[in-house]
């Protein structure tokens, strides 16, 4: 058996400037804190009929996932050609604890930039040449970090690994 609960905290706030019909200012600031806990017991039945807990199966989980974060866009649109670039920084901090063995956990990832550009140049009604790039971050969810095993599927093993850092990646098309 097992159960969980989840408390999220989100505060956010944006501006937007629209200086003329051509040309617009975005800004804002965000942040966000979850709280997880989660109990997983899992039991097997003895030869007397009995149901005892599988203590390598079974733990009692909790971890706290902060995010910070400000950005800043600017956007034109000059003739047939548009652009926008961006600007977020952003930082992020994870902790959590086995609760049954005591393990304790921390990631804290401080400051990054993440840019973005995105231009678009109209060449007629129905065609647009467009050219993008921008930095992202993707990271871990709840089922990836907690450290329960998965038997529900006898053939398809798994455990999540609360050691998983972020993944940063560059996206240009």
């Amino acid at each position: 058996g097992g159960g969980g609960v989840t408390k999220y905290f989100t505060a956010q706030s944006d501006f937007v400037n629209p200086i003329s019909d051509k040309l617009k200012m975005e800004m804002g600031v965000r942040g966000a804190i979850r709280n997880y806990k989660s109990s997983l017991d899992n039991f097997v039945q003895n030869g007397s009929g009995q149901y005892v807990k599988i203590p390598g199966f079974s733990n009692n989980y909790e971890f706290t996932d902060q995010v910070y974060a400000a950005y800043t866009t600017f956007s034109q649109k000059i003739k047939d050609f548009t652009y926008q670039i961006g600007l977020r920084l952003e930082s992020s901090s994870y902790t959590g604890n086995v609760i049954s063995t005591n393990q304790k956990f921390k990631n804290d990832y401080p400051f990054s930039l993440f840019p973005s550009v995105f231009m678009t140049y109209k060449l007629n009604d129905k065609s647009d040449l467009q050219v993008n790039y921008s930095r992202k971050i993707n990271r871990p969810n709840f089922f990836q970090l907690i450290p329960n095993y998965d038997i529900s599927d006898p053939l398809n093993l798994s455990i999540g690994n609360p050691n998983l850092i972020p993944e940063f990646t560059n996206l240009a098309e």
